[in-house]
């Protein structure tokens, strides 16, 4: 089981607005399938329409495992939320879960879900929990790196010298790696490196021990994380078993929906055997059309909602006391159209307006970080200050912060981002711990 709702997504690459999807409760219990598509990076990411860029988004995200007794939630330290309006949805997605099971799979651990910031943290989590160690997916890394290797070869005779000399590591789970690569970037719109991807992996297939096996294993076990096209959208609206799924379909493969998607369908139309064939099919379009137009309708709703807000707060005498006083209404939704305005007065080189308008941002998220608790207003302060007198300055002016338990959240956030990669902040941040403790000890730092 998982639940959906539409939110509107503005492009990191081209600016172009859209609607999406989002997860907000993942039940791999119920629909085992959401398992793989979660791990393989498929939950909460969107294609933009005009561009084709895949981007994540920033959403809270219950995971729930029954067969581990799991109750994980992701939530994004982007989000900036106060304490208590995280705890308002983590017991809403909570309440969500419990209320779709039965009373018998009503568990005491679904009371107290686990919280995590950063969307690897909470990966990690569910691979540990399936006993995959830090050492499994270090040997990962070090196959996706010989992948990188083997795309730089620079003719054929080195490639087999390579295969030869690491030919005990192609075994299923590099192929399962490189397959995955190549699904990735043809996902991505990168044509030829998954072209390129591909190529190698029928020769690695044909010249390793392991390789003609291997692939014909990992291939048997596809059927999750595929390139979705518009003739399988097609079919998979054709058997949506209801409302909610249709629906759901219909948003995530909305930029399949264009021009040649219809024609497709009406070339089957034209082409049914029979009238009753024909008639069904033309229901699906019609159907497809009303829900995209209802979709799109809510989607541009939400954005005049927002944009009749931005207006509220740019035309107010005090934009700070109208921000405050409609705090609650701003959403990302306000932050797209905030951006957008951002983006057009750059374009068209009105300097003023655009520092202005970015004014203007910083001063909401700044209302907005009033709401956070002093050590996670403190913590999103020093990720973005200067290294060393930026952030003593910081640690030394809240010094009262600086207990145990701050530096705890250090520690788990340093970790975290090394978990996702980010080796610069997650040093960045080692530093301000070092800093911190010897603060809080009442020595200055040098």
């Amino acid at each position: 089981m998982a639940t959906r709702q539409i939110a509107p997504i503005q492009c990191p690459v081209c600016g172009a607005q859209f609607s999406a999807p989002i997860e907000s409760v993942i039940d791999v219990g119920r629909d085992p399938q959401l398992k793989a598509q979660f791990l393989q990076g498929n939950i909460n990411v969107a294609q933009c329409p005009q561009c084709g860029t895949q981007a994540p988004m920033t959403a809270p995200l219950l995971y729930h495992d029954p067969a581990n007794e799991l109750a994980l939630v992701l939530m994004p330290n982007e989000l900036n939320l106060h304490h208590d309006d995280q705890q308002k949805i983590i017991g809403g997605l909570t309440n969500t879960l419990i209320n779709s099971l039965p009373p018998e799979q009503r568990r005491a651990y679904l009371l107290t879900p686990k919280t995590f910031i950063t969307m690897q943290s909470l990966v990690n989590a569910v691979l540990g929990a399936e006993g995959i160690t830090p050492e499994m997916l270090e040997r990962q890394k070090d196959k996706a790196r010989l992948i990188n290797e083997f795309l730089q070869a620079k003719d054929e005779e080195s490639l087999r010298n390579l295969v030869k000399e690491h030919d005990a590591e192609l075994d299923y789970e590099f192929f399962q790696i490189l397959t995955a690569s190549a699904q990735a970037a043809q996902a991505d719109g990168q044509s030829e490196m998954a072209q390129a991807l591909l190529g190698l992996r029928a020769l690695l297939a044909d010249l390793s021990s392991q390789g003609q096996s291997a692939v014909a294993e990992v291939d048997a076990a596809l059927g999750l994380g595929e390139t979705i096209t518009r003739e399988e959208l097609l079919s998979r609206l054709q058997v949506a078993e209801s409302d909610e799924e249709f629906d759901a379909l219909v948003a995530v493969g909305r930029p399949l929906l264009d021009y040649a998607f219809f024609q497709n369908l009406t070339g089957q139309i034209e082409a049914a055997s029979d009238a009753e064939s024909a008639s069904q099919l033309k229901a699906l379009r019609t159907r497809v059309l009303d829900a995209t137009a209802k979709q799109d309708e809510e989607a541009q709703a939400r954005m005049r909602q927002a944009s009749e807000l931005f207006k509220t707060i740019l035309q107010a005498d005090d934009p700070q006391a109208a921000a405050r006083e409609h705090l609650d209404e701003i959403d990302d939704a306000f932050f797209v159209v905030l951006s957008a305005n951002i983006q057009h007065a750059e374009a068209e080189n009105h300097e003023e307006a655009a520092k202005a308008l970015q004014q203007l941002a910083n001063m909401i998220i700044g209302l907005l970080e009033e709401r956070l608790p002093p050590e996670v207003r403190l913590i999103n302060q020093l990720l973005n200050a200067p290294y060393p007198d930026g952030t003593r300055q910081l640690l030394e002016d809240q010094r009262e912060v600086l207990n145990p338990e701050f530096v705890a959240a250090l520690d788990q956030l340093i970790a975290e981002l090394e978990q996702s990669g980010d080796t610069d902040n997650a040093n960045h941040m080692r530093q301000v711990k070092s800093q911190a403790e010897t603060i809080s000890q009442g020595v200055l730092t040098p």
